[in-house]
């Protein structure tokens, strides 16, 4: 490994140290929060009670695409976006740019029919600027909260995005001066804990976490850093710069192909038969279809087919929309495929895991709690050193608290949803139920010695108990869910349950701590 005399070491604890402490809190919160996001859909498919979720687009698309077109004014034909809505639902999204008056910027309003998929039929419509819709579904609450804490911590734009950009900051700087802190890090990757004492088994534990997390917390880091800092920074300042501001303009300029105009009116082919063609092409039917310039004979539609098995880049195929020509794989950058665009590709799978099914995302929840354990076990190695200081040994109870807090939150956010599911008020309610298990954390963790001792039962209770109470306000029953073939719904109902019993056993069980040696001097 790397050759540090004493002084650069003791530089790189102080900076490993610092770097992990004074955002340990909000970095333990979107890490924690990130791996139980990798599994968001899954999440929002169990507290529907096992709600189909329809992930391609697929049935007859051509006809109500014709009858939608018609009952909308042509302005709004300038970019058309077809997916799916779950339920057997489909989703039509008839967009134009607009000037929102909120936020000073030139953005997508929209004209949103949902559509059932089998018969055709519009169940709802709204209309709206893009920002607005989309997270009024009641039953989407707990995973569009879950997904919202994880990204921007729940802080309004674009101050969430920055501190997510600044905590993956943080968390590559610990990361990169963990690795050169390592000595022996091929030893350190089958280190065994020791049971001498709790700050020696702490420190252990902490090591062989770090150790095998490494490469992923370096990735974790980057991949997260980018996507804040690209969005909330890097889209403003290039849009300000070449574009007058304006964002819209620039997302079209890097993300569509160019074309030569033609506003002839023209007939759109058949929408069916494109996407039978491109579901041959590529072996899976397509996630989303964005047609541009309906009804003329420039129109083009782009069939994206999410990612293929085993495949790290995503699938989109181009059409003629006229035609119905095959014109070629596009990109996710640019007009042809390079190396920018690939590298910019690999960025979301790399970051949510989604590139392999549920293996990949089992893979990278288990290490996104593996890091989850690094952050909270570093922060209390550090206090713990210092705990002669009653500043420290107080902020040392806030770690205890958010450690084991959180999590409490986070059932509190699903108690919540749950209990106000069948009054459909679940919007307000799910993050103001965290807000109160916060609060109850908070309160509960100040006026106890034992924080971990305390809270394990309450998030054991509450595991064990949310099955229960899902079922109780209308959820599928186990039964039920069997006959439907609906495996999510048993899938997260058991591992509930087993987290509960663990938590019940390891809160229970005494734990043999040894007593540390005693360094004598030789006689």
């Amino acid at each position: 490994m790397i050759a540090l005399d004493q002084t650069r070491t003791k530089r790189l604890v102080a900076v490993h140290g610092w770097s992990g402490t004074v955002l340990g809190l909000l970095l333990y919160a979107v890490v924690l929060t990130g791996a139980i996001a990798v599994f968001a859909n899954e999440i929002g498919t169990w507290s529907k009670g096992g709600e189909n979720r329809a992930s391609a687009v697929e049935g007859r698309l051509h006809k109500p695409l014709y009858d939608l077109a018609r009952s909308v004014d042509p302005s709004f034909h300038e970019e058309i976006m077809i997916r799916p809505a779950g339920d057997h639902r489909l989703r039509f999204s008839f967009q134009r740019h607009e000037l929102n008056d909120e936020t000073g910027q030139i953005e997508d309003y929209a004209k949103v029919f949902y559509v059932d998929g089998a018969t055709g039929e519009t169940l709802s419509t709204e209309t709206g600027f893009l920002r607005d819709l989309g997270g009024r579904n009641p039953g989407d609450a707990l995973e569009r909260f879950l997904v919202d804490l994880h990204v921007r911590l729940y802080v309004p734009q674009p101050w969430g995005l920055f501190l997510t950009g600044v905590l993956g900051l943080a968390m590559m700087v610990a990361a990169v001066s963990g690795f050169m802190m390592h000595r022996h890090l091929l030893r350190d990757l089958f280190t065994a804990p020791r049971e001498r004492g709790l700050l020696s088994d702490r420190r252990d534990r902490h090591v062989l976490a770090a150790a095998w997390g490494l490469p992923f917390s370096i990735l974790l880091a980057f991949t997260g850093a980018f996507f804040s800092f690209a969005i909330s920074l890097g889209l403003p300042i290039v849009a300000m710069v070449a574009f007058g501001g304006d964002q819209e303009a620039i997302i079209e300029r890097v993300l569509a192909v160019p074309q030569s105009e033609n506003p002839v009116a023209a007939p759109l082919a058949s929408l069916d038969y494109i996407v039978m063609d491109s579901t041959k092409r590529t072996g899976k039917a397509p996630v989303l279809i964005t047609i541009e310039n309906y009804g003329r004979d420039d129109a083009r539609v782009t069939t994206n087919h999410g990612y293929a098995q085993g495949a790290l880049l995503p699938i989109s195929l181009m059409f003629d929309g006229h035609t119905r020509a095959f014109l070629g794989e596009k990109p996710t950058l640019g007009t042809t495929p390079s190396t920018g665009s690939a590298a910019v590709s690999l960025m979301g799978p790399l970051h949510f895991g989604n590139f392999s099914g549920l293996a990949s995302k089992t893979a990278w929840f288990a290490l996104g709690l593996a890091m989850s354990f690094v952050v909270a076990t570093g922060m209390q190695l550090w206090v713990k050193r210092r705990a002669e200081d009653p500043r420290w040994r107080q902020f040392g109870t806030i770690v205890e608290i958010t450690v084991w807090g959180l999590p409490l939150a986070l059932l509190g956010s699903a108690v919540a949803f749950f209990i106000m599911l069948p009054t459909g008020n679940t919007l307000w309610w799910t993050p103001f139920g965290f807000l109160l298990a916060a609060g109850a954390a908070i309160w509960i963790g100040l006026r106890t010695e034992n924080v971990s001792g305390t809270f394990q039962p309450i998030i054991a209770a509450l595991c064990i108990g949310l099955p229960v109470l899902r079922h109780l306000t209308g959820g599928t029953s186990w039964s039920e869910a069997l006959l439907e073939g609906e495996t999510t719904v048993l899938t997260i109902d058991i591992l509930l349950v087993i987290a509960g019993l663990a938590l019940l056993r390891y809160g229970t069980t005494p734990r043999r701590v040894a007593p540390e040696p005693v360094l004598e001097p030789a006689e």
